[in-house]
């Protein structure tokens, strides 16, 4: 942060922030990745469904080993989606340490009319590599847990207090906001003007105004707004960050502002309105109208997070916390033959569920903890159906319409349920996660295997050489179950290996008594 302080952060050819990559639909994005850190990296093009090129998606230890010390790896991505996405690291955390920019895909046949666009990446920030800060989050004592932790607000890659939208009077803009940070989420609002909120993680909507956009870790909205017809002031935008998993109550929101600016010579006059009014995915509707799915499978997951018996903090779905196979997924699914269609083979710690060619799948996310996760889907958007409290004395549910919005990525609030459905239509090992970076760490996450015959018959043939060159320089086996054995259940001691909770050491829906954490925010 300029004239704040200095740290590493993760860069491309030299460059942070790194520079945004803007295409059209129907064009090929091939990124030539040279990995020149201390430790393996990978590149997922998040909200790119990859249809029929799961091996380019980029999740390591999923669908690739990784691009290893000094190794290269080329992803080939067909761009047949048009909207707002971006690119992230998907090992560790890198995408805390500055691996991400914006990937935006234009339409050719753009079904609303502007002027101009203004592409607005928010990104929090903090002093601490994620490595530290990692080590604060797993810790079981909720003293140094809870220690008050400095974020910062990037907004349109500099600090907040820096940008200036430049607007012209009369003219209308798109302005596609992206929440690429680690952890918070971002409340976008612009004083004296109207927004028009026409796109949610590339998925166009029937337009709907209002006064502000909640974009959570993950997630993308386009809104359309008009400028006003004068020069004589300029105006103040607002990229608010918010957050529940820190007990901070005297400093959430954290207001980050930047400048709406008609003239270099204008004075700014501020105009109050009701910034935070929001609008509920379940008041949206795509413009394809596509009516509400009706569900073959249901998989319910109860997120929780506690102590567990390795003595660290961590989270989970079903009493299950994430731990990476030795073999990556889509390899064991490509191998096993039959056997990949019984989810012992993927290892307890991945949370395997196997999915049925287009079968309607209907998600059911319980979330147990006090504050709210960002959760996504690789491979597919999902229909928001429902959403409520799990809370037995307060119980209040919210309905979609007939034919519900669709999105890769839910804001599901501490103590609340929602229930997503897609159609298993793209075979492939797909992710389901937290999108906070740390509770990916501290594994929140699980893996669908859809339709492993097709999988097998579709995208055997289809591995580069590369990839598997890859693997092979890291020691990783390519074929096998999740430790590279050859047989269903030659998984040897791996459930003692891995952490598993302790009983009544979860935490609850409510937060814990007592906290007033002070954190001393400094604003750019």
């Amino acid at each position: 942060m300029e004239g704040m302080f200095t740290r590493k952060a993760i860069g491309i050819n030299g460059q942070w922030p790194i520079p945004g990559v803007v295409a059209n639909k129907g064009d090929t994005l091939i990124i030539h990745a040279t990995n020149k850190l201390k430790e393996p990296a990978s590149l997922h093009s998040h909200g790119i469904f990859q249809n029929g090129t799961n091996f380019y998606d980029g999740a390591a230890m999923v669908t690739e080993c990784g691009i290893p010390m000094n190794g290269t790896f080329t992803y080939i991505v067909n761009l047949n989606q048009a909207g707002t996405y971006w690119i992230h690291s998907h090992f560790k955390s890198q995408t805390a340490d500055g691996l991400r920019t914006t990937l935006v895909i234009r339409d050719p046949d753009e079904v609303y009319k502007y002027d101009d666009e203004i592409i607005l990446p928010l990104e929090d920030w903090f002093r601490e590599p994620a490595k530290t800060l990692i080590k604060q989050f797993n810790n079981p004592d909720p003293h140094i847990r809870f220690k008050p932790i400095v974020p910062y607000a990037i907004i349109g890659g500099t600090c907040s207090s820096k940008k200036r939208l430049n607007f012209a009077p009369g003219k209308t803009y798109r302005i596609r906001l992206l929440n690429i940070g680690a952890s918070f989420d971002f409340h976008f609002s612009m004083e004296a003007h109207t927004l028009r909120l026409i796109e949610v993680d590339g998925v166009m909507v029937k337009e709907r105004t209002t006064h502000g956009v909640t974009v959570g870790t993950g997630q993308r909205a386009s809104v359309l707004v008009t400028a006003l017809n004068s020069t004589d002031n300029n105006y103040v935008f607002h990229a608010d960050m918010y957050t529940d998993l820190l007990q901070m109550p005297r400093y959430n929101p954290l207001n980050f502002t930047g400048t709406i600016e008609y003239s270099p010579r204008a004075k700014i006059k501020r105009e109050r309105s009701a910034m935070w009014m929001n609008v509920s995915d379940l008041d949206l509707e795509p413009l394809d109208a596509e009516p509400m799915l009706e569900a073959d499978q249901i998989v319910t997951l109860d997120a929780y997070s506690g102590v567990f018996s390795d003595q660290s903090f961590r989270h989970s779905f079903n009493n299950v916390t994430y731990a990476v196979p030795q073999t990556p997924t889509l390899l064991t699914a490509l191998t096993m033959g039959d056997y990949a269609n019984r989810t012992e083979v993927y290892g307890k710690q991945t949370d395997t569920h196997i999915l049925k060619h287009l079968d309607v799948i209907q998600i059911v996310v319980n979330n147990h903890d006090y504050y709210s996760h960002p959760f996504h889907l690789h491979g597919h958007v999902f229909q928001v159906i429902e959403t409520g409290n799990i809370r037995s004395k307060e119980r209040r549910v919210k309905t979609a319409l007939d034919t519900p919005v669709k999105r890769d990525t839910v804001i599901i609030g501490g103590g609340h349920y929602a229930i997503l459905r897609f159609r298993a239509d793209n075979p492939g090992v797909w992710l389901f996660h937290c999108h906070i970076d740390f509770h990916i760490m501290l594994g929140l996450q699980m893996t669908f295997v859809e339709a492993p015959d097709k999988i097998q018959s579709r995208l055997k043939s289809k591995i580069p050489d590369m990839y598997r060159e890859n693997c092979v320089a890291q020691g990783i086996k390519t074929t096998g179950n999740a430790l590279g054995g050859s047989e269903v259940m030659d998984l040897g001691e791996q459930d003692q290996i891995n952490p598993s909770p302790y009983p009544d050491q979860f935490e609850s829906a409510d937060p814990p008594s007592g906290w007033m954490l002070i954190s001393y925010i400094l604003q750019g």
